[in-house]
């Protein structure tokens, strides 16, 4: 594996961190282009379509905060906190219902702000990574690496979850298994017998 320090040498200099910075951008680009196709919109072409969407994204970064605040205090105030988590999933859950009910939002529409916010966050990290004495300064660091686990369990949820489902079906283990003994099928040898612990020459 290559060293952590070596993935971020680039970030060291101040030139390298405005690269960076610069290089991120493109992330946003993906959201821009995403959040003028929604239904909601219509034909609006104007930028405050584009600035809405950054308030919905703060919006969702405040609830994720405050779903994963759980310090260790004292219990009368983990009772009020646990008060306003259910309180703040409530209120976001009958906003989104309503928006879906009483506006042109539609369930395509939600799917796509997924996939637009996805990217953009991504961008954020890669922001803040860069720039990493200015957030610590500002002491969003611990913000930023709670947002980068949501997007390392994410991510292994995407790439693991699969391997797992098609892990049930037998084909899987049988094609499995042949990939692993390809040259010992192609040779003829009988792999059966082999992982059984019978010796396939006995009849010999």
């Amino acid at each position: 594996m290559i060293p952590n320090v070596t993935l971020q040498a680039h970030i060291r200099t101040f030139g390298g961190r405005i690269m960076e910075t610069i290089l991120s951008l493109r992330f946003f680009i993906f959201q821009y282009g995403i959040v003028y196709k929604l239904d909601i919109q219509g034909n609006n072409t104007s930028l405050s379509v584009y600035g809405f969407s950054w308030i919905v994204l703060a919006v969702l970064i405040i609830l994720f905060k405050v779903f994963t605040f759980s310090q260790k205090i004292s219990v009368n105030f983990q009772l009020l906190l646990r008060f306003i988590q259910g309180v703040s999933f409530l209120l976001a859950f009958a906003g989104l219902a309503v928006a879906v009910i009483l506006t042109d939002l539609s369930v395509a529409d939600i799917f796509a702000c997924i996939l637009a916010f996805i990217p953009t966050g991504w961008g954020i990290l890669s922001i803040a990574a860069a720039w990493k004495p200015l957030m610590k300064k500002l002491g969003l660091w611990k913000s930023i690496r709670s947002i980068a686990r949501l997007y390392d369990a994410g991510m292994g949820m995407i790439i693991f979850i699969p391997i797992a489902l098609f892990s049930w079906f037998p084909f899987v283990s049988t094609f499995q298994t042949r990939l692993m003994f390809n040259q010992a099928f192609s040779r003829g040898l009988e792999i059966s017998l082999i992982l059984a612990g019978n010796n396939a020459n006995n009849g010999i």
